[in-house]
């Protein structure tokens, strides 16, 4: 019953009882808002989710379910039968430092002040970094709660924050360079995990072996894909090193929610479309020239050409689900997503300068989660919402996502209350400056090779 305020009449009380009702009105108001901006902080629920959260970057259903009808992605698979799955709802611009740290910190880019591949630092770009990041991310607010975590290759984590855990930036996959101590979080942590060096011959094993194309080098061509050719074998090492050093750390450390982003099935999006027949690119884009918008069969055609091409990409990316759900156990909590999806349009495969960006992809599986339920509007904005949930951490309300109720079990939803506060940005630091380091000219160079940076 909620509590009542029973007002003594002017007969029993007088004046003086109607200013100690005042008095008492104010005194309360003014602790409401204090618990709005100052709330305590509840302790997690004990028995909370051990949490996977995996990242593929430009993943896309209408890619992803052809091949799911052949049966070529069998982890996909298996994670949609026991959870809940749906397209996961992007925004302009598909910007990728902009929309992972909004999965990361349930916020736009207004609030959490990430807007772009690059900074101005005392006159010279510089690619984004983690100062300039206004509000608190989920591996923030997990450590603030005692939660063990662990990331690894998340967009803008470098310099890495200090955290109830471990943090390898996005910047280790660049591990050439020297003075490596500040691209891990503890820093001792970059002299404990892989290193990978792939010569030619390596790379054209490499190839064979997950059946990319053996001549990485399409018919048609321009000096922007001979550039992206020219990276390739350097995304799909960072790539590789990333894997390897997920493995490593789940064999080592001990956390209560790891995430990770993998970049390769984005970048080779970017790239294989110009394997497809010549002959179909050309047909489609006669049809966008005319004015006329692809039927639906002509766009199942081209996404089942495409997904045929991009086949080893994503077979490698299911292969990797299968390393987390193998070292999770029988019966893990996964969450999978992305940033945003690819689709044809303006006679190319895209995702950048299109009026309505492609969704990206949710897979919520788990105990938790209904079994074979089609998720509907989830977007960015949810995902570290719905991850506090399953921690019993509240979110919150400055949050622009909420939690995706609907993926979840009635009877967990009844056995775990929903638990909300003002903020969980108090003392946070500011927006910082930009920073830099001897890695920025590389990265600015694979930026352009993307065609995201001129």
């Amino acid at each position: 019953m909620e509590p009542t305020l029973t007002l003594p009449s002017r007969k029993a009380g007088g004046r003086g009882r109607w200013l100690l009702v005042l008095l008492f009105g104010s005194l309360s108001a003014g602790f409401f808002l204090l618990s709005m901006y100052w709330p305590e902080k509840p302790e997690p629920r004990a028995a909370r989710a051990k949490v996977y959260l995996i990242g593929l970057d430009g993943a896309s259903w209408n890619l992803i379910n052809p091949l799911l009808e052949q049966g070529k992605l069998p982890h996909f698979r298996r994670l949609m039968e026991r959870g809940s799955y749906g397209p996961l709802k992007t925004f302009k611009p598909t910007i990728s430092p902009i929309l992972w740290t909004t999965i990361a910190t349930g916020k736009t880019y207004e609030k959490h002040g990430i807007g772009n591949f690059t900074a101005e630092m005392n006159g010279k770009r510089v690619p984004i970094s983690s100062m300039v990041r206004a509000t608190k991310a989920y591996w923030n607010i997990l450590s603030d709660y005692g939660i063990r975590v662990g990331v690894v290759n998340w967009w803008v984590t470098w310099p890495p924050d200090k955290i109830n855990g471990f943090i390898v930036s996005d910047r280790f996959r660049e591990k050439k360079y020297k003075n490596q101590h500040d691209l891990t979080y503890p820093p001792e942590l970059a002299d404990q995990l892989p290193a990978i060096r792939m010569s030619d011959a390596q790379f054209a094993r490499e190839r064979q072996k997950y059946g990319l194309p053996e001549n990485m080098h399409p018919a048609a061509s321009s000096p922007a894909i001979e550039n992206l050719v020219s990276h390739y074998k350097g995304f799909w090492v960072q790539d590789k090193l990333v894997r390897e050093t997920s493995a490593q750390l789940l064999q080592t450390k001990d956390v209560d929610v790891f995430g990770v982003v993998f970049r390769i099935v984005d970048v080779s999006s970017h790239l294989f479309w110009m394997y497809l027949d010549l002959d179909l690119i050309k047909e489609m884009r006669a049809k966008n020239a005319s004015g006329a918008h692809l039927s639906e069969p002509d766009r199942s055609r081209i996404d089942a050409a495409y997904a045929k091409a991009l086949e080893p990409v994503y077979k490698y990316a299911d292969q990797i689900l299968g390393d987390f759900m193998k070292v999770a156990g029988p019966d893990p909590t996964i969450i999978v997503c992305s940033d945003h999806g690819f689709k044809f349009d303006d006679g190319r495969y895209g995702h950048n300068d299109l009026d309505l960006p492609p969704d990206g992809v949710v897979i919520l599986s788990g105990p938790q989660f209904r079994p074979g339920f089609q998720i509907r509007n989830a977007s960015l904005y949810d995902i570290t919402p719905t991850l506090l949930y399953l921690e019993g951490i509240p979110t919150g309300r400055d949050m622009d996502g909420r939690p995706l109720f609907s993926a979840i079990k009635p009877e967990f939803l009844n056995g775990h209350p929903v638990t909300v506060v003002a903020s969980h940005d108090k003392g946070f630091r500011q927006k910082g400056k930009p920073a830099s380091s001897d890695m920025d000219k590389d990265m600015l160079e694979e930026l352009k090779s993307l065609g995201y940076i001129q």
